[in-house]
């Protein structure tokens, strides 16, 4: 076969992707990954038994507030990344300022800190956002972004934001310093994730 045969068997082959296509993967992926969390939550981890008090606090909203910030600017940033050629720049910086900005807040507290108080939030968000991170990932398979690694890490950020989200109905520590560091490194954990399945689920 020529090369120029070869190349209008291929275009004909093409099909348009729905216009909507990477937002409904992403809510797909949140619709089912996010009960998973919670029922990971309940069954491995447990509510915190001071939850309905801890509600009625500011600290409580702010942990929320922080981490579906988080969810929100990646979530954006992931909807133009999946598709070729796009850009994120305005999404990714504000995500990322929005970690600076907590991270700097509460890096004075950080001296008082116990070990044994740190661990627990990184391998709890890690844990719950896995299995979102593969469910969003096989859902925007269909799509085709430029850079898979660079797409695939950002929607691993995205599910970070929510599953942390999730981690805040068990976890009762109330320092800026403990969210912003181990609840960010959390949300990086999943989009490592997302960065070692998108390499591969992602290509075209």
């Amino acid at each position: 076969m020529r090369t120029d045969d070869l190349i209008t068997a291929l275009a004909a082959d093409t099909r348009a992707v729905p216009r909507y296509a990477a937002l409904r993967g992403l809510a797909l992926s949140t619709f089912i990954g996010a009960p998973i969390a919670l029922a990971l939550t309940l069954w491995w981890l447990g509510l915190r038994p001071d939850l309905v008090s801890a509600v009625g606090g500011a600290f409580f909203w702010i942990k929320a507030a922080y981490t579906l910030a988080l969810s929100l600017a990646f979530g954006a940033a992931a909807l133009r990344l999946v598709r070729p050629g796009a850009r994120a720049r305005a999404a990714l910086a504000t995500g990322g300022g929005v970690i600076v900005l907590i991270v700097l807040l509460g890096l004075v507290q950080l001296i008082g800190m116990e070990a044994a108080e740190r661990m627990p939030a990184l391998r709890g968000c890690s844990a719950l956002g896995a299995p979102m991170t593969l469910v969003a990932i096989l859902a925007l398979r269909s799509m085709a972004p430029t850079s898979p690694t660079l797409a695939g890490g950002v929607v691993g950020l995205f599910c970070g934001g929510v599953s942390a989200t999730v981690y805040g109905l068990h976890c009762p520590e109330a320092t800026l310093a403990f969210v912003g560091l181990w609840y960010s490194l959390g949300v990086m954990a999943c989009g490592a994730l997302g960065v070692a399945l998108g390499r591969w689920l992602l290509r075209w």
